[in-house]
């Protein structure tokens, strides 16, 4: 869908119509679904954990600028078949256990080494961001940005590692990132 979408993106800037984005949360898990409601108003939906999880997920995008999320389950179920970047570990509204989460990119052929190289980069500054060493993350995720300056998840963890450079998380900090609104 987020292929067809740029491809429709370019048409539409050339009638000088809107260009139209959209998020995506995918979580994997057990769900209730079907038709739900009364005799009078029946809708076809679903709902559980799950469910709430994978809606989370979407939102998430905009913390991170990025437009196609996958949960650590979805992940461990399809990663033989996706390319993905590990973006962090977060703790959604609703949930107390921390998610980790990752950004869909596509199959593993179809991504070019640039972009295997920002992903790189952006690894090893999840890694020095994880272990506190602020100057090492900000080091990664600027290397990242030379290659890809609109990269909405360099820039994210670079803010972030600038903020707790100044200001350093409590001592039993594990990483996590928690979001505060859904």
């Amino acid at each position: 869908m987020q292929k067809r979408l740029v491809e429709r993106r370019a048409k539409w800037k050339a009638e000088k119509r809107p260009e139209l984005k959209m998020r995506i949360g995918l979580n994997t898990g057990s769900a209730v679904v079907g038709n739900m409601g009364s005799k009078n108003r029946m809708d076809y939906t679903m709902m559980g954990d799950a469910v709430n999880t994978a809606a989370r997920l979407e939102g998430v995008n905009k913390v991170y600028g990025t437009y196609t999320m996958i949960s650590d389950s979805t992940y461990a179920s399809a990663k033989d078949e996706i390319f993905v970047r590990e973006l962090d570990n977060v703790l959604v509204v609703g949930k107390e256990e921390p998610v980790g989460v990752y950004e869909l990119l596509g199959y593993p052929g179809e991504i070019d080494d640039r972009i295997k190289s920002v992903i790189e980069k952006y690894t090893r500054g999840l890694r020095a961001y994880r272990n506190q060493i602020w100057d090492e993350a900000i080091g990664h995720f600027s290397a990242a940005l030379s290659i890809e300056p609109l990269d909405g998840p360099s820039q994210t963890m670079l803010n972030r590692c600038r903020d707790f450079k100044a200001n350093p998380p409590d001592k039993d900090w594990d990483g996590t990132f928690t979001i505060t609104t859904k």
